[in-house]
Protein backbone atom coordinates (compact mmCIF):
# COMPACT_ATOMS: atom_id res chain seq x y z
CA UNK A 1 0.00 0.00 0.00
CA UNK A 2 2.79 2.70 1.08
CA UNK A 3 4.48 1.92 -2.54
CA UNK A 4 1.42 2.26 -4.43
CA UNK A 5 0.87 5.99 -2.56
CA UNK A 6 4.46 6.72 -3.49
CA UNK A 7 3.67 6.04 -6.93
CA UNK A 8 0.75 7.90 -7.20
CA UNK A 9 2.56 10.96 -5.53
CA UNK A 10 5.30 10.97 -7.94
CA UNK A 11 2.49 10.50 -10.94
CA UNK A 12 1.05 13.84 -9.70
CA UNK A 13 4.53 15.82 -9.35
CA UNK A 14 4.95 15.20 -12.88
CA UNK A 15 2.03 16.10 -14.07
CA UNK A 16 2.17 19.25 -12.10
CA UNK A 17 5.62 20.29 -13.60
CA UNK A 18 4.71 18.98 -16.70
CA UNK A 19 1.54 21.60 -17.10
CA UNK A 20 3.66 24.13 -16.14
CA UNK A 21 6.21 23.35 -19.08
CA UNK A 22 6.57 26.38 -21.18
CA UNK A 23 4.27 24.89 -24.00
CA UNK A 24 1.41 25.11 -21.50
CA UNK A 25 2.31 28.77 -20.81
CA UNK A 26 1.80 28.33 -17.68
CA UNK A 27 -1.68 27.16 -17.73
CA UNK A 28 -3.33 23.40 -17.21
CA UNK A 29 -2.43 20.79 -19.60
CA UNK A 30 -4.62 21.17 -22.07
CA UNK A 31 -6.28 24.82 -21.37
CA UNK A 32 -6.03 27.16 -23.78
CA UNK A 33 -4.01 30.44 -23.19
CA UNK A 34 -6.19 33.63 -23.57
CA UNK A 35 -5.30 35.95 -26.97
CA UNK A 36 -5.26 39.17 -25.34
CA UNK A 37 -2.43 40.40 -24.10
CA UNK A 38 -2.40 43.14 -21.48
CA UNK A 39 0.18 46.34 -22.77
CA UNK A 40 1.55 46.05 -19.23
CA UNK A 41 2.79 42.60 -20.21
CA UNK A 42 3.53 43.82 -23.16
CA UNK A 43 6.45 46.87 -22.34
CA UNK A 44 7.66 44.19 -19.56
CA UNK A 45 9.08 42.43 -22.65
CA UNK A 46 11.73 45.39 -23.65
CA UNK A 47 14.94 45.50 -22.08
CA UNK A 48 17.11 47.81 -24.14
CA UNK A 49 17.06 45.87 -27.22
CA UNK A 50 14.70 44.99 -30.50
CA UNK A 51 12.78 42.07 -29.77
CA UNK A 52 10.35 40.51 -31.85
CA UNK A 53 6.97 39.15 -30.35
CA UNK A 54 6.07 36.16 -29.89
CA UNK A 55 3.50 34.33 -28.34
CA UNK A 56 6.24 32.31 -25.91
CA UNK A 57 6.85 36.14 -25.02
CA UNK A 58 3.30 37.19 -24.89
CA UNK A 59 1.79 34.20 -22.70
CA UNK A 60 0.30 32.66 -25.03
CA UNK A 61 -1.56 35.81 -26.16
CA UNK A 62 -0.93 37.14 -29.81
CA UNK A 63 -3.16 40.64 -29.95
CA UNK A 64 -3.71 43.62 -27.72
CA UNK A 65 -7.12 45.05 -27.23
CA UNK A 66 -6.93 48.75 -26.84
CA UNK A 67 -8.76 51.87 -27.43
CA UNK A 68 -7.04 54.96 -29.69
CA UNK A 69 -5.90 58.32 -27.97
CA UNK A 70 -3.77 59.45 -31.20
CA UNK A 71 -5.64 62.55 -33.33
CA UNK A 72 -3.08 63.46 -36.43
CA UNK A 73 -5.78 66.11 -37.69
CA UNK A 74 -3.90 68.87 -36.66
CA UNK A 75 -0.41 67.65 -36.66
CA UNK A 76 0.89 67.54 -33.39
CA UNK A 77 1.99 64.63 -32.92
CA UNK A 78 4.98 62.52 -34.04
CA UNK A 79 4.03 61.62 -37.58
CA UNK A 80 3.00 57.80 -38.20
CA UNK A 81 2.52 56.82 -35.15
CA UNK A 82 -1.24 55.08 -33.52
CA UNK A 83 -1.00 55.86 -30.11
CA UNK A 84 -3.55 53.32 -28.02
CA UNK A 85 -3.37 52.14 -24.31
CA UNK A 86 -5.50 49.87 -22.55
CA UNK A 87 -5.94 49.34 -18.57
CA UNK A 88 -6.55 45.31 -18.98
CA UNK A 89 -4.29 44.23 -16.35
CA UNK A 90 -4.24 45.62 -12.64
CA UNK A 91 -6.35 48.53 -13.39
CA UNK A 92 -3.08 50.50 -14.33
CA UNK A 93 -3.34 52.28 -17.41
CA UNK A 94 -0.57 51.87 -19.94
CA UNK A 95 0.17 52.96 -23.59
CA UNK A 96 2.47 52.05 -26.20
CA UNK A 97 2.75 53.50 -29.93
CA UNK A 98 2.11 51.83 -33.04
CA UNK A 99 4.26 52.51 -36.44
CA UNK A 100 1.72 52.79 -39.21
CA UNK A 101 3.13 55.43 -41.43
CA UNK A 102 -0.18 57.87 -42.88
CA UNK A 103 -2.35 54.93 -42.24
CA UNK A 104 -1.94 56.30 -38.53
CA UNK A 105 -4.60 59.09 -38.88
CA UNK A 106 -7.18 57.10 -40.20
CA UNK A 107 -7.99 56.56 -36.85
CA UNK A 108 -9.92 58.95 -34.49
CA UNK A 109 -9.72 59.26 -30.39
CA UNK A 110 -12.14 56.39 -29.21
CA UNK A 111 -12.13 53.82 -31.25
CA UNK A 112 -11.68 50.24 -30.05
CA UNK A 113 -9.27 48.14 -31.62
CA UNK A 114 -8.13 44.56 -31.69
CA UNK A 115 -4.60 44.29 -33.22
CA UNK A 116 -2.86 41.37 -33.79
CA UNK A 117 0.51 42.20 -32.74
CA UNK A 118 2.46 38.47 -33.24
CA UNK A 119 5.93 39.08 -35.53
CA UNK A 120 5.95 43.33 -34.53
CA UNK A 121 9.29 44.29 -33.18
CA UNK A 122 8.89 45.72 -29.83
CA UNK A 123 12.10 48.41 -30.27
CA UNK A 124 12.18 52.16 -29.15
CA UNK A 125 12.78 54.51 -31.89
CA UNK A 126 13.68 58.34 -31.82
CA UNK A 127 13.37 58.00 -27.62
CA UNK A 128 9.68 56.26 -28.27
CA UNK A 129 8.86 52.71 -27.06
CA UNK A 130 6.78 50.92 -30.01
CA UNK A 131 6.06 48.36 -32.20
CA UNK A 132 7.02 48.42 -35.80
CA UNK A 133 6.14 46.03 -38.45
CA UNK A 134 2.48 45.91 -38.56
CA UNK A 135 -0.26 47.55 -41.16
CA UNK A 136 -3.70 47.96 -41.11
CA UNK A 137 -4.29 44.64 -42.25
CA UNK A 138 -3.33 43.41 -38.90
CA UNK A 139 -6.05 45.80 -36.96
CA UNK A 140 -10.02 45.19 -36.58
CA UNK A 141 -11.96 47.88 -35.41
CA UNK A 142 -14.82 46.95 -32.94
CA UNK A 143 -16.82 49.94 -32.29
CA UNK A 144 -16.27 52.59 -29.81
CA UNK A 145 -14.07 52.52 -26.50
CA UNK A 146 -13.92 54.63 -23.49
CA UNK A 147 -10.93 56.49 -22.94
CA UNK A 148 -9.43 57.04 -19.54
CA UNK A 149 -6.72 59.06 -18.53
CA UNK A 150 -3.82 58.87 -15.82
CA UNK A 151 -3.99 62.55 -13.51
CA UNK A 152 -0.86 62.68 -12.80
CA UNK A 153 1.44 65.54 -11.50
CA UNK A 154 5.17 66.43 -13.11
CA UNK A 155 7.29 64.90 -10.69
CA UNK A 156 5.12 61.72 -11.02
CA UNK A 157 5.56 61.49 -14.57
CA UNK A 158 9.37 62.39 -14.19
CA UNK A 159 9.87 59.73 -12.27
CA UNK A 160 8.26 56.86 -14.20
CA UNK A 161 7.96 57.86 -17.57
CA UNK A 162 7.66 54.22 -18.36
CA UNK A 163 4.22 53.89 -16.69
CA UNK A 164 2.66 56.87 -18.53
CA UNK A 165 4.56 56.99 -21.85
CA UNK A 166 1.88 56.56 -24.67
CA UNK A 167 -0.80 57.41 -22.74
CA UNK A 168 -3.15 60.79 -22.13
CA UNK A 169 -2.15 62.14 -19.27
CA UNK A 170 -3.78 65.62 -17.44
CA UNK A 171 -1.52 67.77 -16.15
CA UNK A 172 -3.39 70.39 -14.12
CA UNK A 173 -2.48 74.28 -12.90
CA UNK A 174 0.18 74.02 -14.87
CA UNK A 175 1.96 77.32 -15.82
CA UNK A 176 4.64 78.73 -18.67
CA UNK A 177 8.11 78.80 -16.45
CA UNK A 178 9.53 81.27 -16.89
CA UNK A 179 6.34 83.52 -17.07
CA UNK A 180 5.41 84.20 -20.44
CA UNK A 181 5.57 87.81 -21.57
CA UNK A 182 3.10 90.38 -23.61
CA UNK A 183 3.18 88.41 -26.95
CA UNK A 184 4.69 85.30 -26.31
CA UNK A 185 2.81 82.24 -28.02
CA UNK A 186 3.20 78.44 -26.91
CA UNK A 187 4.72 77.59 -30.18
CA UNK A 188 7.87 75.24 -29.65
CA UNK A 189 9.65 73.88 -27.04
CA UNK A 190 8.31 75.49 -23.75
CA UNK A 191 8.65 74.62 -19.80
CA UNK A 192 6.02 74.36 -17.91
CA UNK A 193 5.51 74.03 -14.11
CA UNK A 194 2.34 72.57 -12.05
CA UNK A 195 4.00 72.73 -8.38
CA UNK A 196 5.40 69.79 -8.70
CA UNK A 197 8.50 69.78 -11.11
CA UNK A 198 9.20 71.06 -14.90
CA UNK A 199 8.74 69.70 -18.52
CA UNK A 200 8.80 70.60 -22.10
CA UNK A 201 5.55 70.76 -23.32
CA UNK A 202 6.40 70.54 -27.26
CA UNK A 203 3.99 72.68 -30.00
CA UNK A 204 4.58 72.21 -33.48
CA UNK A 205 5.12 75.62 -35.07
CA UNK A 206 3.19 74.76 -37.93
CA UNK A 207 -0.41 73.84 -36.05
CA UNK A 208 -3.26 75.73 -36.32
CA UNK A 209 -3.06 77.26 -32.43
CA UNK A 210 0.38 77.43 -32.40
CA UNK A 211 -0.05 81.33 -31.80
CA UNK A 212 -1.81 81.11 -28.68
CA UNK A 213 -1.05 83.09 -26.11
CA UNK A 214 -0.31 80.56 -22.91
CA UNK A 215 -3.28 80.52 -20.26
CA UNK A 216 -1.80 81.99 -16.70
CA UNK A 217 -2.79 78.84 -14.82
CA UNK A 218 -3.73 75.83 -17.83
CA UNK A 219 -5.09 72.21 -17.92
CA UNK A 220 -3.17 70.06 -20.37
CA UNK A 221 -4.16 67.24 -21.56
CA UNK A 222 -0.86 65.67 -23.29
CA UNK A 223 0.88 62.58 -24.67
CA UNK A 224 4.48 61.89 -23.43
CA UNK A 225 6.78 60.35 -25.43
CA UNK A 226 10.54 59.49 -24.88
CA UNK A 227 13.48 61.66 -26.61
CA UNK A 228 16.42 60.52 -28.40
CA UNK A 229 18.55 61.87 -25.59
CA UNK A 230 16.29 59.74 -22.48
CA UNK A 231 14.31 63.35 -21.56
CA UNK A 232 10.71 63.57 -21.98
CA UNK A 233 8.14 65.52 -23.76
CA UNK A 234 4.74 66.17 -23.58
CA UNK A 235 2.54 67.08 -26.80
CA UNK A 236 -0.93 68.00 -26.98
CA UNK A 237 -3.03 66.68 -29.68
CA UNK A 238 -5.41 69.92 -30.46
CA UNK A 239 -6.65 73.15 -29.17
CA UNK A 240 -9.19 71.74 -26.82
CA UNK A 241 -6.58 69.76 -25.14
CA UNK A 242 -5.49 73.11 -23.36
CA UNK A 243 -8.23 74.42 -20.68
CA UNK A 244 -7.95 77.80 -18.60
CA UNK A 245 -8.08 77.18 -15.03
CA UNK A 246 -7.88 80.40 -14.03
CA UNK A 247 -5.68 82.21 -11.81
CA UNK A 248 -3.49 80.91 -8.80
CA UNK A 249 -2.10 84.29 -7.52
CA UNK A 250 -2.09 84.78 -3.66
CA UNK A 251 -1.26 87.74 -1.97
CA UNK A 252 -1.34 86.13 1.88
CA UNK A 253 0.00 82.39 2.27
CA UNK A 254 -0.06 80.65 5.44
CA UNK A 255 3.16 78.88 6.11
CA UNK A 256 2.26 77.78 9.34
CA UNK A 257 0.00 76.86 12.55
CA UNK A 258 0.67 76.84 16.14
CA UNK A 259 -2.57 74.69 17.09
CA UNK A 260 -1.24 73.26 20.27
CA UNK A 261 1.03 75.49 22.45
CA UNK A 262 2.57 74.11 25.54
CA UNK A 263 -0.08 74.45 28.53
CA UNK A 264 -3.09 76.13 27.86
CA UNK A 265 -4.36 76.76 24.44
CA UNK A 266 -6.90 79.62 24.80
CA UNK A 267 -5.04 82.97 23.95
CA UNK A 268 -1.56 81.35 22.75
CA UNK A 269 -2.47 79.74 19.61
CA UNK A 270 -1.42 81.11 16.00
CA UNK A 271 -1.04 81.47 12.29
CA UNK A 272 1.94 82.14 10.47
CA UNK A 273 1.78 84.25 6.84
CA UNK A 274 3.73 85.24 4.77
CA UNK A 275 2.74 88.51 2.33
CA UNK A 276 3.65 88.21 -1.93
CA UNK A 277 3.34 92.00 -2.13
CA UNK A 278 3.20 95.05 0.58
CA UNK A 279 0.29 95.26 2.07
CA UNK A 280 -1.25 98.04 4.25
CA UNK A 281 -4.48 96.71 6.21
CA UNK A 282 -6.32 99.83 6.89
CA UNK A 283 -6.65 100.48 2.42
CA UNK A 284 -6.68 96.59 2.03
CA UNK A 285 -8.39 94.65 4.93
CA UNK A 286 -8.40 91.09 5.00
CA UNK A 287 -9.95 88.01 6.82
CA UNK A 288 -8.74 85.21 8.88
CA UNK A 289 -11.50 82.54 9.45
CA UNK A 290 -10.90 78.87 11.63
CA UNK A 291 -13.26 75.96 11.05
CA UNK A 292 -13.56 73.21 14.23
CA UNK A 293 -15.62 70.22 13.01
CA UNK A 294 -15.53 68.77 16.45
CA UNK A 295 -17.66 66.60 18.12
CA UNK A 296 -21.81 66.62 17.20
CA UNK A 297 -20.34 69.27 14.33
CA UNK A 298 -23.26 72.06 14.64
CA UNK A 299 -24.99 73.66 13.37
CA UNK A 300 -25.12 72.03 9.69
CA UNK A 301 -22.45 73.63 7.49
CA UNK A 302 -25.30 75.59 5.67
CA UNK A 303 -23.20 78.62 4.62
CA UNK A 304 -19.59 77.03 4.50
CA UNK A 305 -17.07 79.47 6.20
CA UNK A 306 -19.11 81.81 6.99
CA UNK A 307 -21.55 79.01 9.27
CA UNK A 308 -20.68 80.20 12.85
CA UNK A 309 -22.10 78.71 15.81
CA UNK A 310 -19.35 76.11 16.62
CA UNK A 311 -18.40 75.44 13.12
CA UNK A 312 -16.63 78.43 12.25
CA UNK A 313 -14.78 81.83 13.63
CA UNK A 314 -13.73 84.95 11.78
CA UNK A 315 -11.65 88.05 12.72
CA UNK A 316 -11.20 90.85 10.51
CA UNK A 317 -7.86 92.02 9.69
CA UNK A 318 -7.91 96.13 9.02
CA UNK A 319 -4.73 97.59 11.13
CA UNK A 320 -0.91 97.15 10.23
CA UNK A 321 1.61 97.05 6.83
CA UNK A 322 3.42 93.82 5.94
CA UNK A 323 6.30 94.29 3.60
CA UNK A 324 6.58 91.50 0.88
CA UNK A 325 8.30 88.41 1.88
CA UNK A 326 8.30 88.76 5.35
CA UNK A 327 6.25 86.31 8.03
CA UNK A 328 3.77 88.15 9.75
CA UNK A 329 1.50 86.60 12.66
CA UNK A 330 -2.28 86.34 13.17
CA UNK A 331 -2.76 85.58 17.20
CA UNK A 332 -4.30 86.51 20.44
CA UNK A 333 -2.86 88.29 23.73
CA UNK A 334 -0.48 85.27 24.77
CA UNK A 335 2.25 86.43 21.68
CA UNK A 336 4.45 83.93 23.00
CA UNK A 337 6.27 81.27 20.65
CA UNK A 338 5.01 78.48 22.59
CA UNK A 339 2.67 78.92 25.29
CA UNK A 340 2.13 80.85 28.31
CA UNK A 341 5.55 80.14 29.40
CA UNK A 342 7.03 80.15 26.70
CA UNK A 343 9.54 82.59 24.67
CA UNK A 344 7.67 85.70 23.64
CA UNK A 345 7.38 87.02 19.95
CA UNK A 346 9.89 90.17 19.49
CA UNK A 347 8.84 93.47 19.68
CA UNK A 348 9.97 93.84 15.49
CA UNK A 349 7.88 90.98 14.93
CA UNK A 350 4.59 91.71 12.88
CA UNK A 351 1.67 90.67 14.95
CA UNK A 352 -1.86 91.17 14.50
CA UNK A 353 -3.22 90.67 17.92
CA UNK A 354 -7.20 89.92 18.70
CA UNK A 355 -8.46 88.98 22.05
CA UNK A 356 -9.60 85.57 23.04
CA UNK A 357 -11.27 84.75 26.23
CA UNK A 358 -10.26 81.98 28.43
CA UNK A 359 -12.61 83.50 31.15
CA UNK A 360 -14.87 80.35 33.35
CA UNK A 361 -18.09 79.93 31.72
CA UNK A 362 -17.23 82.30 28.50
CA UNK A 363 -17.29 82.34 25.10
CA UNK A 364 -16.05 83.63 22.09
CA UNK A 365 -17.64 84.94 18.85
CA UNK A 366 -14.77 86.61 16.86
CA UNK A 367 -15.41 89.43 14.98
CA UNK A 368 -18.52 88.58 13.77
CA UNK A 369 -20.22 89.19 10.12
CA UNK A 370 -20.81 85.45 9.64
CA UNK A 371 -24.51 84.20 8.98
CA UNK A 372 -25.45 83.11 12.96
CA UNK A 373 -23.00 84.75 15.74
CA UNK A 374 -19.93 81.90 16.42
CA UNK A 375 -19.53 80.39 19.36
CA UNK A 376 -16.22 78.83 20.41
CA UNK A 377 -15.14 77.63 23.68
CA UNK A 378 -12.20 79.04 25.67
CA UNK A 379 -9.24 76.40 24.70
CA UNK A 380 -8.53 78.09 21.68
CA UNK A 381 -10.29 77.70 18.07
CA UNK A 382 -7.68 74.92 16.55
CA UNK A 383 -8.81 71.34 17.48
CA UNK A 384 -5.58 69.00 18.48
CA UNK A 385 -7.05 66.08 17.10
CA UNK A 386 -10.47 64.17 15.45
CA UNK A 387 -12.58 65.69 13.09
CA UNK A 388 -10.81 68.61 10.11
CA UNK A 389 -9.87 71.69 11.31
CA UNK A 390 -9.11 74.04 8.91
CA UNK A 391 -7.96 78.07 8.36
CA UNK A 392 -8.94 80.57 5.46
CA UNK A 393 -7.80 83.50 4.37
CA UNK A 394 -10.05 86.13 2.57
CA UNK A 395 -9.97 89.53 1.08
CA UNK A 396 -11.96 91.81 2.29
CA UNK A 397 -14.02 91.43 5.80
CA UNK A 398 -17.43 89.88 4.11
CA UNK A 399 -17.44 85.90 4.18
CA UNK A 400 -20.23 84.65 2.90
CA UNK A 401 -20.92 80.82 1.51
CA UNK A 402 -19.87 81.83 -2.13
CA UNK A 403 -16.64 83.72 -0.85
CA UNK A 404 -13.41 82.42 -2.46
CA UNK A 405 -10.68 81.73 0.13
CA UNK A 406 -7.26 83.70 -0.76
CA UNK A 407 -5.65 80.99 0.76
CA UNK A 408 -6.77 77.83 2.39
CA UNK A 409 -5.18 75.01 4.55
CA UNK A 410 -6.73 71.88 6.21
CA UNK A 411 -5.88 69.51 8.83
CA UNK A 412 -7.06 65.61 8.93
CA UNK A 413 -10.14 64.43 6.96
CA UNK A 414 -12.48 63.35 9.58
CA UNK A 415 -16.63 64.32 9.35
CA UNK A 416 -17.67 62.68 6.30
CA UNK A 417 -20.91 64.22 5.11
CA UNK A 418 -21.09 66.46 7.50
CA UNK A 419 -17.79 68.81 6.19
CA UNK A 420 -18.73 68.02 2.57
CA UNK A 421 -22.15 66.58 1.15
CA UNK A 422 -22.42 66.28 -2.60
CA UNK A 423 -25.41 65.03 -2.60
CA UNK A 424 -27.15 68.51 -1.74
CA UNK A 425 -27.77 70.71 -4.37
CA UNK A 426 -25.48 72.98 -4.46
CA UNK A 427 -23.26 70.62 -2.52
CA UNK A 428 -22.79 72.17 1.72
CA UNK A 429 -18.92 72.47 1.88
CA UNK A 430 -15.88 74.52 2.92
CA UNK A 431 -14.83 76.20 -0.66
CA UNK A 432 -11.66 75.99 -1.77
CA UNK A 433 -9.32 77.86 -3.87
CA UNK A 434 -6.10 77.61 -6.61
CA UNK A 435 -3.36 76.90 -4.92
CA UNK A 436 -0.66 74.11 -4.27
CA UNK A 437 -2.87 72.00 -2.12
CA UNK A 438 -6.27 72.19 -3.88
CA UNK A 439 -8.49 72.82 -7.55
CA UNK A 440 -11.68 74.84 -8.11
CA UNK A 441 -11.69 72.73 -11.31
CA UNK A 442 -10.92 69.13 -12.69
CA UNK A 443 -11.04 67.98 -15.90
CA UNK A 444 -12.41 65.25 -17.49
CA UNK A 445 -13.01 63.50 -21.05
CA UNK A 446 -16.51 63.62 -21.95
CA UNK A 447 -17.79 60.15 -22.83
CA UNK A 448 -19.80 61.26 -25.92
CA UNK A 449 -17.09 63.69 -27.56
CA UNK A 450 -14.16 62.28 -26.60
CA UNK A 451 -13.25 65.85 -25.55
CA UNK A 452 -11.77 67.21 -22.64
CA UNK A 453 -13.89 69.59 -20.27
CA UNK A 454 -13.94 71.26 -16.68
CA UNK A 455 -15.99 70.33 -13.74
CA UNK A 456 -16.19 72.33 -10.91
CA UNK A 457 -15.01 70.91 -7.64
CA UNK A 458 -15.38 73.68 -5.58
CA UNK A 459 -15.33 72.14 -1.93
CA UNK A 460 -12.53 70.75 0.35
CA UNK A 461 -13.23 66.85 -0.25
CA UNK A 462 -14.37 67.00 -3.16
CA UNK A 463 -12.74 64.75 -6.11
CA UNK A 464 -8.99 66.07 -5.97
CA UNK A 465 -9.35 68.00 -3.39
CA UNK A 466 -8.66 65.43 -0.47
CA UNK A 467 -4.95 67.16 0.56
CA UNK A 468 -4.37 67.79 4.19
CA UNK A 469 -2.09 67.84 6.50
CA UNK A 470 -2.41 65.05 9.86
CA UNK A 471 -2.80 66.37 12.83
CA UNK A 472 1.03 66.53 14.11
CA UNK A 473 2.93 64.04 15.83
CA UNK A 474 7.00 63.08 16.00
CA UNK A 475 9.32 60.72 17.33
CA UNK A 476 8.88 62.03 20.64
CA UNK A 477 5.00 62.48 20.32
CA UNK A 478 4.22 59.50 18.17
CA UNK A 479 -0.05 60.12 18.47
CA UNK A 480 -1.49 63.12 18.15
CA UNK A 481 -1.85 63.89 21.70
CA UNK A 482 -2.54 67.39 22.97
CA UNK A 483 0.23 69.38 25.00
CA UNK A 484 2.55 68.18 22.59
CA UNK A 485 4.25 71.79 21.47
CA UNK A 486 4.33 70.98 17.63
CA UNK A 487 4.50 73.48 15.31
CA UNK A 488 3.19 73.12 11.70
CA UNK A 489 5.20 74.45 9.60
CA UNK A 490 4.28 74.27 5.76
CA UNK A 491 6.93 75.09 3.88
CA UNK A 492 7.08 75.85 -0.08
CA UNK A 493 8.40 77.61 -2.51
CA UNK A 494 5.77 80.30 -4.18
CA UNK A 495 7.13 81.87 -7.29
CA UNK A 496 5.92 85.73 -7.60
CA UNK A 497 6.66 86.60 -11.12
CA UNK A 498 4.81 83.27 -12.07
CA UNK A 499 2.07 84.17 -9.81
CA UNK A 500 1.80 80.71 -8.20
CA UNK A 501 3.68 77.65 -6.04
CA UNK A 502 6.70 76.03 -8.04
CA UNK A 503 6.95 73.38 -5.02
CA UNK A 504 4.48 72.62 -2.91
CA UNK A 505 4.19 72.92 0.64
CA UNK A 506 5.08 70.03 2.71
CA UNK A 507 4.75 69.87 6.62
CA UNK A 508 7.37 69.95 8.82
CA UNK A 509 6.57 69.70 12.22
CA UNK A 510 8.56 71.09 14.52
CA UNK A 511 8.75 70.29 18.42
CA UNK A 512 8.96 73.87 20.00
CA UNK A 513 10.47 74.15 23.74
CA UNK A 514 9.54 76.64 26.59
CA UNK A 515 12.91 75.31 28.54
CA UNK A 516 15.46 73.62 28.43
CA UNK A 517 14.75 70.25 27.64
CA UNK A 518 16.70 66.92 27.12
CA UNK A 519 19.24 69.33 25.78
CA UNK A 520 17.18 71.57 23.36
CA UNK A 521 17.31 75.27 24.33
CA UNK A 522 13.87 77.46 24.51
CA UNK A 523 12.05 78.10 21.40
CA UNK A 524 12.75 81.56 19.36
CA UNK A 525 10.73 83.04 16.86
CA UNK A 526 14.11 81.42 14.65
CA UNK A 527 12.97 78.32 15.17
CA UNK A 528 10.18 78.76 12.98
CA UNK A 529 11.40 81.59 10.71
CA UNK A 530 15.01 80.46 9.80
CA UNK A 531 13.89 76.97 9.45
CA UNK A 532 15.40 75.11 6.46
CA UNK A 533 12.00 74.08 5.49
CA UNK A 534 10.42 77.45 5.63
CA UNK A 535 8.15 79.11 3.01
CA UNK A 536 9.73 81.22 0.86
CA UNK A 537 9.60 83.44 -2.23
CA UNK A 538 11.36 83.51 -5.66
CA UNK A 539 11.19 85.79 -8.52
Amino acid sequence: MKSLLKLLLLICIAAAINGCKKGGYGNYPGGVPYDVVALLDVRTIYHGEDVTLTRDLMFGGSKIGVVVISDHAEGNLPPGLLVVQDSRRLDLLRGISIELGPAAANYKPGDSLLIDVLGGVLTRKDGILMITGLSESHIAKKGRGVINVNTVNIAQLLAKPEDYESTLCILNKSSFNPAPQPGDVISGAKVINDGFANVTLYTDPGVSYANMAPYGLGAYVVIPFGKPDGSLEVRTRNADDMLNMGSSAQDILITGIMADPKGSDGGQEYVQLMATKDIDFSVTPYSIVVCNNAGASTPALDAGWATGGQRTIKWNITSGVVPKGKFFYFGFQGRKINGNAGTPFPPDAIFIQKTYSTSSGSTNAGDGGLVRPSNFGTSGPFANSGNASGVAIFKGTTVTEQSVPVDVLFIASGGGASIYDPSLNPPRGYRICNNDWYSMYSVVINPETYKPETIPYLYYRSPGNTTFMPYATNERHPTAATDASLFNMMGGVYNVTLGRWTTARKQTVVELFQVETDGFPPATIDDIEKHPNVTRLEE
